[in-house]
């Protein structure tokens, strides 16, 4: 972990959780929480313990975007951007390119708890996640073009798909400041909650999802996120491939025989 603690991560309860830590820059993401969240995410990957992924932000924001400081400033000299990447790998896949798909692709259910600004980099973060659950003083920007950028980790891919191209491109193109209320509106998120129930709302949840068949979610979701791409065959496909691995699972064993006792089942994820 970075010697400031730029982010922690914590489990509990079979639900991991990872914060951004950098209030007094309104969470703003270092090269360092870059690599983090790609680390995390691919721990979290392998780990059964760990059914379900949040991600938040310490103090009043969610994430303000990039440390313009620290990623831009320093790849400035005399007004042209220099590529300061040192090794191969930096230079074929820097830090940022890598988030998208360890989030994207985590293939366990993630929840963005948006306690504040979500704004470039930090509404790309939110939008790769499965949910935004959201405090109702939370805000959104795509602020990309405030500095001469366009968008990038994966937003051209994700906030289309969630509001529609037209609805994408306003926001790209005007940089308007969206609340809660209206991101509920064009489903840019998906439930939004006082902020002060907010952490304990997302937790909830993600508890409860934990205690499910976690087999048979993480296959409804790839299923989803497939079935967004595929045709009809292709998904009856991948669908007959899920339920293949289910009926081979603990968990269904353990959901059937509860069914027939009539109990609550005991799932091990299994």
């Amino acid at each position: 972990m970075p010697e400031e603690q730029e982010y922690i991560f914590e489990v509990a309860d079979g639900v991991g959780t990872l914060t951004f830590n950098r209030p007094d820059k309104r969470n703003a993401l270092t090269t360092g929480m870059y690599d983090g969240i790609a680390d995390v995410c691919n721990s979290v990957r392998s780990d059964d313990n760990v059914k379900v992924l949040i991600i938040t932000g310490n103090g009043s924001a969610f994430c303000s975007g990039s440390d313009i400081e620290k990623r831009m400033l320093p790849r400035m000299k005399t007004g042209y951007y220099i590529p300061v990447e040192e090794t191969r790998a930096e230079l074929i896949a820097p830090p940022m390119v890598r988030v998208a798909p360890a989030l994207y692709n985590l293939g366990k259910p993630t929840i963005a708890a948006v306690n504040g600004i979500a704004a470039g980099a930090g509404l790309s973060v939110a939008m790769l996640c499965d949910f935004r659950i959201v405090s109702d003083k939370s805000k959104y920007l795509a602020a990309w073009a405030n500095i001469g950028l366009a968008p990038d980790i994966g937003a051209t891919f994700t906030l289309p798909r969630l509001v529609g191209v037209d609805r994408a491109l306003k926001m790209i193109l005007t940089r308007e400041t969206i609340d809660a209320a209206e991101a509920e509106r064009i489903r840019l998120v998906t439930q939004v909650v006082p902020h002060e129930q907010l952490m304990k709302t997302v937790r909830d949840f993600a508890v409860m999802i934990a205690g499910g068949t976690s087999v048979a979610y993480e296959l409804a979701r790839q299923a989803l996120h497939h079935g967004i791409i595929n045709d009809l065959e292709a998904q009856l496909t991948f669908e007959a491939y899920a339920q293949g691995v289910c009926f081979n699972s603990e968990d269904f064993r353990e959901g059937v025989k509860a069914f027939l006792e009539k109990r609550k089942p005991a799932y091990k994820g299994k």
